[in-house]
């Protein structure tokens, strides 16, 4: 589990670095937002501005819930 939300975290932060490189000075930068935002903590000092990095990171979070959640529930439920 914890090796799935970690890649995840490393790609979406890839991904959104790319895609918003006017909001995300570093690639660090782009680790930190992802990291933020798939443990939903969301601070707010950095966020897409871009509709398609909106997009992006609405897609993020929708998948980063379901590499968290269902993990866990296959984990809990032992099946």
């Amino acid at each position: 589990l914890d090796y799935l939300a970690f890649g995840y975290i490393i790609v979406s932060g890839l991904i959104m670095f790319q895609v918003e490189p006017e909001s995300f000075n570093s690639l660090f930068d782009a680790l930190y937002w992802s990291t933020t935002a798939l443990t939903t903590v969301g601070y707010g000092d950095i966020y897409p501005v871009t509709v398609f990095g909106k997009l992006v990171s609405m897609v993020s979070s929708i998948v980063g819930i379901a590499v968290v959640a269902y993990p866990v529930t296959v984990y809990v439920h032992g099946e």
